[in-house]
């Protein structure tokens, strides 16, 4: 192909032109490796002592090093905050910076700075010369954000009537930790108890941005446990480990509170000094009403009938009630006294029969037990605790 003079002298004008730049071009790459001491390769060999270095603002004396296998011939640094390169020794770091570790002949080479503060955030380089190399790490510095105090939501699938949870149900729970960095651990709580991890869901995290541009981490978790009436009067506890927290963690609480109706088994006590009393404990929530039935008549709690008064329930906590009869009046051997309580969730009646021994009756070996319990008169033994049929249609009725 010809060409004309002039086609020509612009082409030749052209290809030099590329020519002085690409020779610009690696004449400046030689320019850089030169200035660092050797050519710089990906950090083969070389590790950032910690790779990544959460840390709250204005902590003091923290260490950043960068560790070979190998003894290091140089090493410069590049920290967040300063334009230049330095030095990483004495005399070539700013101040407010040390050196740190056990020395290049030992393959470390590292900085301490006196304060973190916020311009220190960011990415912090070294260039470390080994065997005429020069290799490259890198530490991310983030200052932590504390997190916003924890939270503990109630699913919507949980049954709440009245300030208080059905028993024999799922509780669905869902702990947050918002706004944190880094991201909380959390860790779920029956009490003092830590809870199994299989009632716990994934952990799930969210992110937002905020309007210094910094990446912000909630943390969510969701907890399914099933409820029964032994739960009552106990918590169920979130706790959101934070080391920029000043005590190292939030905790959220939720109280169980559960509805159940009363319980098959209570407590009995009877003593008969100077009258015969028959204390009763039942486990029950909300507070039964309570009425008892002996020789044919009915006492109502708080009333009296007879030589026959009945106490008003004590709340005892913690879904307990102390219920009292007091009889001013010898009891036969042989007689049944009925106690009935009722809540808005089922009735339940207990049967006591009482027993009676002279003092000259009672067993030798039963004597201390006797004195010690204050026991010196009629004494009642509990032999039979049931559950009507009624009561059973009653809290079907109810449910």
């Amino acid at each position: 192909m010809n060409l004309e003079p002039s086609a020509w002298r612009r082409r030749t004008q052209s290809s030099k032109a590329v020519a002085i730049s690409a020779s610009a071009s690696v004449w400046w790459y030689v320019t850089v490796c030169i200035a660092l001491g050797g050519s710089l390769v990906e950090s083969q060999g070389l590790q950032a002592i910690p790779p990544r270095l959460y840390v709250k603002n204005l902590s003091k004396n923290v260490n950043l090093l960068c560790k070979s296998d190998k003894p290091i011939e140089d090493c410069s640094v590049k920290i967040p905050g300063y334009l230049q390169w330095s030095t990483a020794d004495d005399s070539g770091l700013p101040s407010g910076i040390g050196p740190y570790g056990d020395g290049w002949s030992k393959g470390e080479c590292g900085v301490r700075l006196m304060v973190v503060k916020s311009a220190n955030e960011g990415k912090f380089f070294c260039n470390v010369t080994v065997g005429g190399q020069v290799f490259q790490q890198s530490i991310d510095i983030t200052l932590t954000v504390t997190p916003e105090p924890t939270e503990i939501e109630i699913g919507k699938d949980t049954e709440i009537s009245n300030g208080g949870y059905r028993e024999n149900q799922t509780l669905t729970a869902r702990c947050i930790s918002q706004d944190g960095v880094p991201m909380s651990n959390l860790s779920w709580y029956l009490d003092d108890d830590l809870l199994d991890s299989s009632l716990l869901g994934e952990i799930q995290l969210k992110n937002r941005t905020d309007n210094k541009g910094k990446t912000l981490v909630t943390v969510e978790q969701e907890l399914r446990y099933f409820l029964t009436a032994q739960d009552n009067g106990k918590r169920i506890i979130c706790r959101a480990s934070h080391f920029a927290i000043g005590k190292g963690f939030y905790r959220a609480f939720l109280p169980l509170n559960i509805h159940f109706a009363p319980l098959p088994t209570p407590t009995v006590d009877i003593r008969d000094s100077p009258n015969e009393m028959i204390n009763v404990t039942i486990k029950a929530n909300p507070r039964p009403s309570t009425s008892w039935y002996v020789k044919g008549q009915t006492i109502e709690e708080g009333l009296t009938n007879g030589p026959y008064q009945a106490y008003i329930p004590k709340d005892l906590g913690n879904g307990n009630f102390q219920v009292i009869l007091k009889i001013n009046e010898p009891t036969e051997q042989t007689e049944l006294i009925e106690l009935q309580a009722t809540n808005g969730l089922g009735s339940r009646t207990y049967v006591i029969k009482g027993s009676k021994y002279l003092e000259n009756e009672i067993p030798d070996d039963d004597v201390d037990d006797v004195d010690e319990k204050g026991r010196n008169g009629a004494v009642f033994w509990l032999i039979s605790i049931w559950t009507f049929c009624t009561s059973v249609i009653f809290t079907c009725l109810l449910r």
